[in-house]
């Protein structure tokens, strides 16, 4: 709680100071309501309301530690910076976070906390894409105010997220096209590379032309006619015959 007073420079002049549950001076923190644990063995920090303090800091994630709290208020203030990421305790039942500058994402964590009824982040500084567990609050009988942040998208009566960014930050969709069109690139780099080689192999690969082979055919058919006759001229001149072919 001291990290969180520092947080969100509570004024000294609500006395938080010393343990706010203790069992001699329980409730004596403005704003913070203490109850007996289920066991009834401790006091437990069960509600925050500091709405309309004139607060200026930010929230801290100590507050995530409040495993008990039930209802956290602190609306029309000054308030800054981002939502912490494990913001949404199980125990959680109704958040006020409304006239603030709180900006940044709405954290999953707020999505998951099962319990939520009531959720004011209205008049924020908020972006990014609305989680569809949290905005269904209102669907199921709670109710949720996420108007005045203009960063926000992707559930009814918002805008549409942007298919490359989110969060301020790369979405998983852009990450999966980029991914996707460098991948096409690259097969079209290859395949390119591998027609240019085929291409160089066959241009040395010569294959004579038509007439050619015809022309080297015949002339091979006339060598071997002319070794033919010359063979029948020397037998015949061997053999004291006169030559078929003229005198000699």
């Amino acid at each position: 709680m001291r990290a969180l007073k520092e947080s969100l420079r509570v004024p000294d002049r609500m006395g938080w100071n010393g343990d706010p549950c203790a069992p001699t001076s329980w409730d004596a923190w403005e704003g913070v309501t203490c109850h007996p644990n289920k066991d009834e063995t401790a006091l437990v920090i069960l509600q925050i309301d500091l709405g309309s303090q004139g607060l200026k800091g930010s929230m801290s994630e100590q507050i995530t530690l409040l495993s008990n709290l039930v209802t956290l208020n602190l609306s029309t203030n000054s308030l800054g910076g981002t939502l912490p990421s494990g913001l949404g305790q199980q125990s959680l039942v109704r958040l006020d976070l409304s006239n603030n500058q709180f900006s940044g994402p709405i954290p999953e964590s707020l999505a998951s906390a099962t319990h939520l009824q009531l959720v004011m982040l209205n008049g924020n500084l908020l972006e990014g894409r609305v989680p569809e567990e949290l905005y269904s609050i209102g669907v199921h009988g709670g109710a949720i105010d996420l108007s005045g942040n203009k960063g926000l998208c992707g559930v009814p009566s918002l805008p549409q997220c942007s298919l490359f960014w989110d969060n301020g930050r790369m979405s998983t969709g852009g990450k999966i096209a980029i991914g996707l069109s460098c991948l096409v690139f690259v097969c079209l780099l290859v395949l390119g590379y591998l027609i240019c080689i085929r291409r160089r192999r066959h241009d040395y690969e010569f294959a004579p032309p038509h007439d050619l082979m015809s022309m080297a055919a015949k002339r091979n058919r006339y060598q071997r006619q002319k070794s033919l006759m010359l063979l029948e001229m020397e037998s015949q001149h061997a053999k004291g015959l006169p030559s078929p072919y003229g005198p000699q």
